[in-house]
């Protein structure tokens, strides 16, 4: 069933990176970054509320402290990873920003040792290491399609590796601390937190643009990316939870690096057919590379 739950998110994850690539076009601005995120936490909270109805979880509410603050880390490190990866997305190439998602997996698979009791046995991290090779050799193939990564860049690409890697760390903590508790519940309440971590963010940038007299325009976004951005909020609950469903069948050396090598692979066929990023010897030799780092992790 786990690897079921993961097809499923990992299905939602590919039309939510379509939609995303679309929308970081019109992510110029910080500020307008933050606001179309903060839309998208929106859409995610009604539909959030609309899935607890339809499975009739909609009782479920809980105030217990654990899942507020397991809610809090994952509501904050999600309003992180959204920002910094439209940024990144623009900054580089579609598949160079996987690869760094690939390698964020070490928190929740370091974590996990102390925290879950879940050994990363030894051919688990030569499989990582393989990973983090990949990773090398998709740098050397961003170059080529892109402008020479800087020192900007490659802080953004990181940090959204990070931020995507406590997301999954929350999810995995939850799953095995909060039993009894649906994820749909723990889902909204990220929702809600990332929301007003993103409200906070966009509250301060909008007083420091109108201290500049140009807040209106710097925070203006066309309409059109509201359908984006709707579309991305459904595949982007439905993506979560069904990862979370996972986490409570897969442990994390197995679940999170095969989460993103797949997305790896389904953002390069993505990337070569719809944003023209044509694959070369290098692009096929990473993913060759990413894909067998992931089956000596999974054998």
């Amino acid at each position: 069933m786990g690897y079921l739950f993961l097809s499923f998110s990992l299905l939602a994850g590919a039309t939510k990176g379509f939609c995303g690539k679309k929308m970081g076009n019109y992510a110029k601005e910080t500020v307008t970054a933050v606001r179309m995120n903060l839309l998208r936490m929106g859409f995610c909270i009604l539909f959030g509320v609309l899935m607890m109805l339809m499975m009739g979880e909609i009782g479920a509410f809980t105030l217990s402290p654990r899942v507020l603050l397991l809610s809090l880390l994952s509501g904050v490190s999600t309003a992180l990873f959204v920002v910094t990866w439209l940024f990144a997305v623009r900054k580089s190439a579609y598949m160079m920003l996987d690869i760094f998602l690939t390698l964020g997996t070490v928190v929740p698979m370091i974590t996990g040792i102390f925290l879950f009791g879940e050994p990363v046995l030894l051919r688990q991290w030569l499989g990582f290491g393989v990973l983090v090779a990949a990773a090398a050799l998709m740098c050397s193939y961003n170059n080529a399609i892109k402008s020479r990564m800087t020192l900007s860049g490659f802080g953004l690409l990181v940090l959204c590796g990070l931020a995507n890697g406590v997301t999954d760390l929350s999810q995995k903590w939850f799953v095995k601390s909060a039993t009894g508790v649906p994820a749909t519940v723990f889902n909204l309440y990220t929702y809600v937190f990332a929301a007003l971590t993103l409200f906070l963010i966009w509250f301060f940038l909008f007083l420091r643009a109108r201290g500049k007299n140009d807040g209106e325009r710097e925070g203006a976004f066309p309409r059109r990316v509201i359908l984006f951005v709707l579309v991305m909020s459904l595949m982007l609950i439905l993506s979560s939870y069904f990862k979370t469903l996972a986490a409570g069948y897969l442990d994390s050396a197995r679940l999170y690096p095969l989460n993103q090598g797949a997305a790896l692979v389904l953002s390069t066929l993505m990337a070569a057919v719809f944003f023209g990023e044509k694959p070369n010897f290098k692009c096929i030799a990473g993913i060759v590379m990413a894909f067998a780092g992931l089956l000596i992790m999974n054998l």
